[in-house]
């Protein structure tokens, strides 16, 4: 049975169906992407979502923009280069209700992941690969800034009472650094969450908050008076 015009064409734009591969793929491919999870080469594995992506962006890129009216897009280059779905500006695409699905991250995380980029991007700590480190460094060199961040956490977490105590703000870093687990941004160990990888998708951050995150400071102290 001949093809005609409209499936031929079908065929071409959505060819990541006809590959082989697809079938143990997809699958696996689709679910990550609609959780929000963030694909680069080393994470989440295995590294052939990640091949399958990159080879068959443009087609994949036509089938979420024609079924759920959304962006897959591609940031970074080379081994930095990062694939995620986006929605259209004004819009929240067809996307199924999903609990797991991370459009969005909470205020208090957001404000965790901009001061870490800050410390461990713009003031130059990459060598940090510990949450528990990250904070030690927190309480050792940014207490001001730390303890803002404590006030404006104490007014918007329901569950953290009036004191946002040591104890409270590690738990809650920890679980930050969870969603961006889950997001991609960073690999948690498998074996001892406190140790991470950072991965290049965590750029994302501050594409979206660039310059605010260079003034992280001055963001907590609004928050913290308002």
């Amino acid at each position: 049975m001949e093809y005609d015009d409209t499936e031929k064409d079908l065929n071409l734009r959505y060819s990541f169906m006809t590959d082989r591969s697809a079938k143990g793929v997809f699958a696996k491919l689709d679910y990550q992407l609609r959780s929000g999870t963030h694909l680069q080469r080393n994470f989440p594995k295995p590294a052939a979502l990640y091949t399958f992506l990159d080879k068959y962006y443009d087609s994949l890129q036509a089938y979420y923009e024609d079924f759920f009216d959304m962006l897959l897009k591609k940031e970074g280059e080379g081994w930095s280069a990062y694939f995620y779905l986006d929605f259209h500006e004004n819009s929240r695409g067809k996307i199924p209700s999903d609990p797991s699905f991370k459009g969005y991250l909470k205020t208090e995380y957001v404000l965790i992941g901009l001061l870490f980029f800050k410390v461990f991007k713009l003031d130059g700590n990459i060598e940090l690969s510990k949450i528990s480190d990250f904070i030690n460094l927190l309480y050792q060199e940014y207490d001001d800034l730390l303890h803002k961040l404590q006030r404006v956490v104490s007014s918007i977490e329901s569950d953290a009472g009036s004191d946002m105590n040591e104890g409270k703000l590690n738990s809650l870093v920890h679980k930050a650094f969870s969603e961006f687990h889950q997001l991609g941004w960073i690999e948690k160990d498998a074996n001892d969450s406190d140790y991470f990888t950072y991965q290049p998708s965590f750029e994302r951050l501050r594409r979206i908050y660039y310059p605010q995150i260079e003034t992280i400071d001055e963001i907590i102290k609004r928050k913290e008076h308002g």
